[in-house]
């Protein structure tokens, strides 16, 4: 997947998910791309705030199914601290981290999305954990960054039931921020960073540092049993189930 930069003259970054027709999954390359232009950002005096949005009318479906197949652990393991890099660096990031959702955010769309400080959705928006249906757990932080949102019982609910949740409710649980129009989101959520752009820097920096502070374990546990699950029978099943638009056959496996 192609990562889309924008830059602005009022010293905003556009960062935009750009596969449309699959939408905008989050596989292993765009998570390299994703953190490769995070890192350029935070060290770039001209970048005052960065969004983050998906092509097309959706945010992400999530994690990219045709590259979640059975490797060795060690290159699982590889890939993952991958993840654990572009998510510590959303979540800790030196200057505003706004994302702005359309349509779906889905499993890995979802975890992307909550690794970002602030969330700005259309009104349309709509979220689901989704792991669970192709026998995984959570990975990409949201083990943390769900239940720091609204409480770990809800959190455990809504990772359990893969239960669909609409911007609406969303904002009443606090998964978002702010809400927008739809098709508004972007320029809602730009508006919402350069806002935040003009605060001071230092203190935003340690607030950030404290609130993330049980990314690192949540990180941790996925990198250790993420990819065991991703090996095992019942993770194969779901990816055929997926492909094959069909209910799992899950053996417990």
């Amino acid at each position: 997947m192609s990562i889309e930069t924008q830059r602005g003259e009022d010293g905003l970054l556009v960062l935009t998910l750009n596969e449309p027709d699959r939408r905008n999954p989050v596989g292993h390359k765009a998570r390299q791309a994703l953190s490769a232009a995070l890192s350029g950002a935070a060290a770039d005096d001209a970048v005052r705030a960065v969004v983050i949005t998906g092509a097309g009318g959706h945010f992400s479906g999530g994690g990219d199914i045709r590259d979640q197949g059975e490797r060795s652990l060690g290159a699982h393991r590889e890939r993952f601290a991958v993840i654990s890099d572009v998510i510590t660096r959303m979540a800790r990031f030196p200057k505003p981290l706004v994302a702005a959702v359309e349509g779906w955010a889905a499993g890995g769309g979802f975890a992307l999305a909550l690794a970002c400080p602030t969330i700005v959705a259309s009104r349309e928006a709509r979220f689901v954990a989704s792991f669970t249906k192709i026998a995984l757990m959570p990975d990409m932080g949201l083990l943390s960054t769900l239940p720091a949102r609204i409480g770990p019982a809800r959190a455990r609910r809504l990772i359990l039931t893969n239960r669909v949740v609409g911007a609406p409710e969303a904002e009443a649980l606090g998964i978002v921020d702010e809400l927008a129009e739809p098709g508004e989101a972007l320029r809602a959520a730009s508006a919402l960073a350069l806002a935040e752009a003009e605060g001071a820097a230092l203190p935003r920096q340690f607030i950030l540092d404290w609130f993330a502070r049980d990314l690192a374990e949540a990180l941790e546990y996925e990198q250790t049993l993420q990819p065991l699950l991703l090996n095992s029978a019942d993770a194969a099943e779901g990816r055929a189930a997926f492909a094959e638009k069909r209910p799992p056959r899950f053996r417990g496996c």
